[in-house]
C-alpha cells in the first residue's frame, strides 16, 4: 500500500457537534467518502437532544471506526480535549460539523506528516464547493467560508497564528498536546470567552518550539449556511475571543498577542468606516461586529470574569477559572 495510506490509519478524525444534526449528517456523508480513510472517526456530541445521535447511527458500518462520544460538557475547547483524550491515533485531525472534507483530506494530511516528520501540526485551507453555493450568495457569507492561501508555508517562532490556519482544518500530533497542554476551556464557542481557542493553542505550540505546516492541498469546504445576523454574531465572538486571548498573555508579560489584536482593531475599524462611506453594507457590518466583539471581550476580561489574578488551571497560560 502507499505509505500515506499506512500513515492515514494512525490518524483519528474528530468532529465536535452540538444540536446541529442536519449539518452533522452532511459532514459525516463526506467523511464516509474519504480515501484513504483514517483509523477512526470520533464524534464528540454535546447535544441536548437525540437527533445528532440518530445522525451518527446512519453511518455505523459505513465509516470505519466511527464512534459517538456523548458529553455533558459545554464549549468547543472541552469537546476538542475530550476528542483528543479518546483518540487512539498518534495524530488527530479536526474539522467542524458544518464542514465537508474532500475525499483526499486525510490522505493529504497523512502525506504532509509523512514528508515533514518534524512538524507538530498541519493546517489547510477552506474552499466553498460550487455545487453547494446558493445563487446570488451574499459576498460577506462567501468571504466567511473562503480562506485558501496558495503558498505552502512552514511557521516557527512568534508569528500571528491566524496566518497558519484555524481549528476547522487542523491536524496535530498528540505528543505535542501532552507537551503544551490541551485547548484552553475558557476560550472558544460556548465558553466564557467566545473565540480564539485555536489561535491560543497554535500560539502556545509555536512558543514551545513546535512547527506548523500550512498545506494548500489539505482542503475542506465550509458550508455557507448562516444568514447575515448569525454571521455578525460569529464575527462578534471572534473579536471577543481575540481580546481575551491578547489580555490573557499581556498579564503574563507577553504583548505580542496584544499587537495582533491591535492590528485587528485597526483593520476592522477601517473596514467599518470605508464600508459605511462606500455604501458597502457587508463590509460595514463585518467591521462593526468585530469592533463590538473586541470591546466586549476586553470588558469581560477587565470588569467581569478574568484579570483578577495570575493564570490558573492545567493549561499553560490558562485564563482564571470562572
Amino acid at each position: 500500500r502507499p505509505a500515506h495510506a499506512v500513515v492515514a490509519e494512525r490518524i483519528s478524525a474528530v468532529v465536535c457537534t452540538r444540536d446541529r444534526p442536519v449539518l452533522l449528517e452532511r459532514c459525516l456523508a463526506a467523511l464516509a467518502c474519504l480515501s484513504p480513510a483514517p483509523g477512526e472517526v470520533i464524534v464528540v456530541d454535546q447535544s441536548e437532544g437525540e437527533d445528532s445521535a440518530r445522525a451518527v447511527e446512519k453511518f455505523l458500518g459505513r465509516i470505519r471506526g466511527l464512534r459517538r462520544l456523548p458529553s455533558l460538557s459545554r464549549g468547543l475547547s472541552r469537546a476538542r480535549n475530550e476528542g483528543i483524550r479518546a483518540a487512539r491515533g498518534e495524530m488527530v485531525a479536526f474539522t467542524d460539523d458544518d464542514c465537508q472534507a474532500r475525499p483526499d483530506w486525510i490522505g493529504q494530511v497523512a502525506g504532509a506528516f509523512l514528508e515533514n516528520p518534524g512538524v507538530a501540526a498541519v493546517t489547510g485551507g477552506i474552499l466553498p464547493d460550487p455545487r453547494l453555493l446558493p445563487s446570488g450568495i451574499d459576498p460577506r457569507i462567501l468571504a466567511a467560508v473562503t480562506w485558501h492561501p496558495e503558498e505552502r508555508r512552514l511557521f516557527r517562532g512568534k508569528v500571528d497564528p491566524g496566518l497558519a490556519g484555524g481549528g476547522l482544518n487542523l491536524s496535530l500530533r498528540k505528543s505535542w498536546v501532552e507537551r503544551i497542554g490541551p485547548f484552553d476551556p475558557d476560550l472558544g464557542p460556548g465558553a466564557l470567552h467566545r473565540g480564539a481557542e485555536d489561535t491560543d493553542f497554535l500560539y502556545r505550540l509555536l512558543c514551545a518550539g513546535g512547527a506548523i505546516l500550512y498545506d494548500p492541498e489539505v482542503v475542506v469546504s465550509h458550508l455557507p449556511w448562516r444568514e447575515e445576523k448569525a454571521q455578525s454574531e460569529v464575527e462578534l465572538e471572534y473579536g471577543h475571543g481575540i481580546s481575551a486571548w491578547a489580555l490573557k498573555w499581556a498579564v503574563q508579560g507577553d504583548l505580542f498577542p496584544a499587537w495582533i489584536a491591535l492590528k485587528v482593531l485597526v483593520s476592522q475599524g477601517r473596514r467599518a468606516l470605508s464600508g459605511s462611506l462606500r455604501g458597502d453594507r457587508a463590509a460595514a457590518r463585518t467591521g462593526r461586529a468585530y469592533l463590538v466583539g473586541l470591546g466586549r471581550g476586553a470588558a469581560a476580561w477587565l470588569f467581569g470574569k478574568g484579570g483578577e489574578g495570575p493564570p490558573a488551571g492545567s493549561v499553560p497560560g490558562a485564563l482564571p477559572r470562572a
